[in-house]
C-alpha cells in the first residue's frame, strides 16, 4: 500500500490531552452531551480512556488546508438598517500542508482509537485536501475500511462565481470510511418517485423510490444546495463555512441509529449536534474558536426542547468577553435579578457599528443565571434569557425556598461571542 509522506513524518507529535473544565451544566440526567471548547487534538486523547469503541459515528469538516481566513458575521439586533456587521476572526486556516498533514495524522488516530468496530467516519473536504486526506486515511483505518467518495454538488452557479476562469468549481467531497471495513449500521435510503412516474413499460412503480448515489444535489428530485448561497435561509448563523443541516442529516439517518453517540470535531457553526439533537442521537461536539462554541450553543438553546449538555473547555481560557452589570432586588424570599450595563471589549468594533447602537443590551444575545452558585464549580443555569423577535428581557425571577445568603452566577453571551459573568451576592431573610 502507498503511503503518504510529510515533513516531520516520524517524530513523535505531541497530542497531550489537557484536563476538561466543565463551565456550564444545562439539565441533568445520566448523560450529558459535551460542547467542548479546545483544539481537536487536545480534547481526544483525554476522551479515549472513558470513549474508546464507543463512537457509532463521525462526521468532521475541519480546515481544508485554503491558505486563508473566516470570520465570523455578527449583527447587531436593532441596529438601523444599513450597520454593518462585525467581523469576528473564526479561524485561520493557514498552516501549509505538512503542518495540516501531521494534525490530521493525529486527530484520525484519535477518531479511529475512539470508533466502535464498524464505526463510520465522514471527512468533509474539497480539492484542496481531499487526495491527500485518503491516502493518509488509508494508512491510518486500512484500504479496506474505505467505503465510497461522495461527491456534494453545493448548487447553482451564478454571478462572481460563474465568472471564473477556467472550469468552475462547484463541489465539496466527503470520504466515507469504515472501522473494520464493513459498516455495522447503514440505513439506504431511497428519492420518491415524483407524481405520475410510471416505468418504461408504462407500469407503475413498485418500490420505494430512486436509491440514492454517491452524487448529490445532483437532480431536481435531490435538491439540497449549500445555504451558504441561499440568501434567505433561515439556518445561516453568521458562521462562514456553515453546512447544511439536510446534508448532516442524510449522514446520520445513514449511519447511526437513535441513542447512538456521535462525534464531531470541528463542530464549526453547530450543525452536527443540532442534527444529532434533531435525531435522537447522543453527541459530542468541540472546536478550538471561541465563536464556534457561542454559535453553537445559542442554536441548541434556542430549541424548543433540548436535552440536558455540557459546556466545558480543554485548558483554553475564557473567551473575550465585556464587562456585565447585574443587581438583585429581594422581596421575602423572591429574588428579582435584572441586567443593569454591558460594555463589549473595545477593539474590532468599527465606528459606524458603535452607532448604531443605542441601548448596551444590543451587544447581548443572552444570558443565563445560576441562583445557588457553588463558589469554583459550573454554572448551572436555573433562568436563560435568549434574545426573541420581541427583544430580549432584562430581569428573572427565582423563589428561594429558605433563608439564607446565596450567590446568583450570571453569565452574558455577547453578539461577538465573548463571554462575560458577574456574581451576586442575594440575602434572603424570613
Amino acid at each position: 500500500m502507498a503511503e503518504l509522506g510529510w515533513k516531520g513524518k516520524g517524530r513523535s507529535r505531541r497530542s497531550r490531552a489537557r484536563p476538561l473544565r466543565t463551565d456550564e451544566i444545562h439539565g441533568s440526567g445520566p448523560w450529558l452531551d459535551r460542547l467542548v471548547h479546545g483544539e481537536a487534538e487536545h480534547v481526544l486523547p483525554g476522551m479515549r480512556g472513558e470513549l474508546a469503541g464507543r463512537v457509532a459515528l463521525v462526521y468532521v469538516d475541519p480546515p481544508f488546508d485554503t491558505g486563508g481566513s473566516f470570520d465570523y458575521l455578527a449583527a447587531i439586533p436593532g441596529a438601523p438598517e444599513g450597520t454593518p456587521r462585525v467581523a469576528v476572526r473564526a479561524y485561520e486556516d493557514a498552516r501549509g500542508l505538512d503542518a495540516w498533514l501531521a494534525w490530521f495524522h493525529a486527530t484520525a488516530t484519535h477518531l479511529h482509537a475512539l470508533l466502535a468496530d464498524g464505526g463510520s467516519l465522514y471527512v468533509h473536504l474539497d480539492a484542496h485536501a481531499a487526495h491527500y486526506a485518503k491516502v493518509l486515511l488509508d494508512e491510518v483505518f486500512g484500504a479496506d475500511a474505505f467505503q465510497r467518495e461522495i461527491i456534494w454538488r453545493i448548487g447553482w452557479v451564478s454571478g462572481f462565481k460563474s465568472r471564473v476562469r477556467g472550469w468552475v468549481r462547484n463541489h465539496d467531497t466527503l470520504l466515507f470510511y469504515a472501522k473494520g471495513g464493513k459498516p455495522a449500521t447503514f440505513h439506504k435510503e431511497y428519492i420518491p418517485y415524483p407524481e405520475g412516474y410510471v416505468r418504461r413499460d408504462g407500469a407503475k412503480p413498485t418500490g420505494p423510490g430512486y436509491p440514492i448515489e454517491d452524487v448529490w444535489n445532483a437532480s431536481e428530485l435531490d435538491r439540497m444546495d449549500s445555504i451558504q448561497i441561499m440568501s434567505f435561509s433561515g439556518e445561516k448563523v453568521g458562521y462562514p463555512t456553515q453546512k447544511n443541516e439536510s446534508l448532516v442529516s442524510r449522514v446520520v439517518r445513514a449511519s447511526s441509529n437513535p441513542g447512538d453517540l456521535v462525534l464531531d470535531c470541528c463542530a464549526g457553526s453547530g450543525t452536527t449536534p443540532v442534527v444529532a439533537e434533531k435525531l435522537g442521537r447522543r453527541w459530542i461536539a468541540c472546536d478550538a474558536s471561541p465563536v464556534a462554541i457561542h454559535a453553537t450553543r445559542k442554536r441548541l438553546l434556542a430549541m424548543p426542547e433540548v436535552r440536558p449538555f455540557v459546556v466545558q473547555r480543554a485548558g483554553e481560557a475564557a473567551p473575550p468577553g465585556g464587562k456585565l452589570g447585574a443587581r438583585a432586588v429581594v422581596e421575602g424570599r423572591t429574588c428579582t435579578l435584572e441586567l443593569a450595563s454591558f460594555v463589549p471589549r473595545a477593539s474590532g468594533i468599527p465606528a459606524d457599528v458603535r452607532a448604531g447602537v443605542t441601548h448596551w443590551s444590543q451587544w447581548l444575545e443572552g444570558w443565563c443565571v445560576d441562583w445557588e452558585h457553588e463558589e469554583g464549580g459550573p454554572l448551572r443555569p436555573g433562568a436563560t434569557v435568549w434574545r426573541s423577535r420581541r427583544g430580549l428581557g432584562l430581569s428573572a425571577t427565582h423563589g428561594y425556598p429558605r433563608a439564607g445568603r446565596y450567590v446568583a452566577l450570571v453569565k452574558g453571551f455577547d453578539v461577538l461571542g465573548g463571554e462575560a459573568t458577574r456574581a451576586v451576592r442575594v440575602a434572603v431573610k424570613g
